[in-house]
């Protein structure tokens, strides 16, 4: 059974495969946010909530600017079942228990929602769902946050049955999707598309994901392509307004290579961070730098990444995020020592893109 095969973007590629500046540490009320000092109690071993601890898929992680939230997404399945490679029954010893305020009807129970944990200074929450009407009957995924966490830019799918078509249970056309609300507590507005390509205008055989927006308004994003390539992309913010953007057509950034997917670029465009796949669906950690916004980038480098492996050697991640400090990096892991069954691993690691990364963390285990 296949479930929504353009929404498994980061497992479809791995399973099957495509053919340093700081910025300030103060809030918008001149308050210090700098929380690198808490490292030790934020990203202990196994600090996660016991809800998220037993398998099940997470992913699309996104680590807030101040560090005190990380929004991720959830389903009950192993993404093993999720992208068809396994069944329900297959993997009901890898199955978690649907989260709190779930959206959802009987039949849909493994479709995903966004959520957050939010750190009190001792403790993280209990998963909290950011609700409708950003979370749907649909399978949401792959959000960007702003600063003050009032506008998301996220991913959703409506084709359920992996039939090729969407708009399933009357659900909105798949594509990219923005909202905004009055403040990081308030419930989001009604969400709209993104303009033209960037939006809805898409298909299963190519589509945008991942999409980051820089203050600038510009946008970073990968696009896998109709020829089965996949490349990192650049959206530059030409006009209009806030609410009504326009955008020129995206063009391949320079250095990008077949296999790259997944970026987020720091606030100032002058560095990008990103995964590359290689042929066998391993997972490299890549960078590409510049010293201003108009310079060319440089060569694609290489981050080093040391114990990134799981226990069968297996190097496969999803999203890299980051919080303003950029000295240190959240992702999801997938264990893969069932190879029917794969389960995640929220990790935590230390480091830069420069240095690289050390031995990760797994916080919900």
């Amino acid at each position: 059974m296949t479930h929504a095969s353009q929404f498994l973007f980061g497992i479809a590629l791995i399973l099957s495969g495509c053919s340093e500046d700081k910025t300030n540490t103060e809030d918008a009320s001149g308050n210090d946010t700098d929380t690198s000092a808490g490292w030790d109690d934020r990203f202990d071993e196994g600090v996660m909530p016991e809800s998220i601890q037993n398998g099940g898929y997470i992913d699309s992680v996104f680590i807030n600017r101040s560090g005190d939230r990380i929004y991720f997404i959830h389903s009950m399945y192993s993404p093993s079942v999720l992208d068809g490679f396994s069944t329900p029954d297959e993997c009901a010893h890898a199955q978690a228990s649907p989260l709190s305020d779930h959206v959802s009807i009987s039949g849909l129970e493994w479709n995903t929602d966004i959520y957050f944990v939010e750190w009190d200074g001792s403790t993280w929450s209990e998963p909290v769902n950011i609700g409708a009407p950003v979370n749907t009957l649909g399978m949401e995924c792959c959000m960007w946050l702003n600063d003050d966490e009032t506008e998301i830019i996220y991913n959703s799918v409506s084709d359920l049955d992996g039939d090729g078509q969407d708009q399933d249970v009357k659900l909105a056309p798949t594509g990219n999707y923005r909202a905004t609300r009055a403040d990081r507590d308030s419930p989001w507005n009604t969400p709209e598309p993104l303009p033209g390509e960037y939006g809805t205008d898409q298909d299963d055989t190519q589509y945008r994901h991942d999409i980051h927006k820089a203050p600038s308004g510009n946008l970073y994003l990968w696009e896998k392509f109709n020829n089965g390539d996949c490349l990192l992309r650049f959206g530059e913010l030409t006009g209009g307004s806030e609410n009504d953007p326009e955008y020129a057509s995206p063009v391949t950034i320079e250095g990008s290579t077949n296999y790259d997917t997944q970026v987020w670029a720091n606030d100032t465009e002058t560095r990008l961070i990103y995964n590359h796949r290689q042929a066998n669906g391993e997972t490299e950690l890549y960078t590409l730098q510049r010293a201003t916004s108009a310079d060319a980038w440089g060569a694609p480098t290489a981050v080093s990444t040391t114990d990134f492996a799981d226990s069968a050697g297996s190097e496969v991640w999803g999203e890299p995020t980051f919080d303003h400090s950029e000295e240190f990096m959240i992702f999801v892991r997938f264990d893969t020592t069932d190879s029917d069954c794969w389960t995640p691993d929220l990790m935590f690691s230390a480091g830069d893109p420069i240095d690289g990364y050390g031995t990760p963390k797994v916080l919900n285990k």
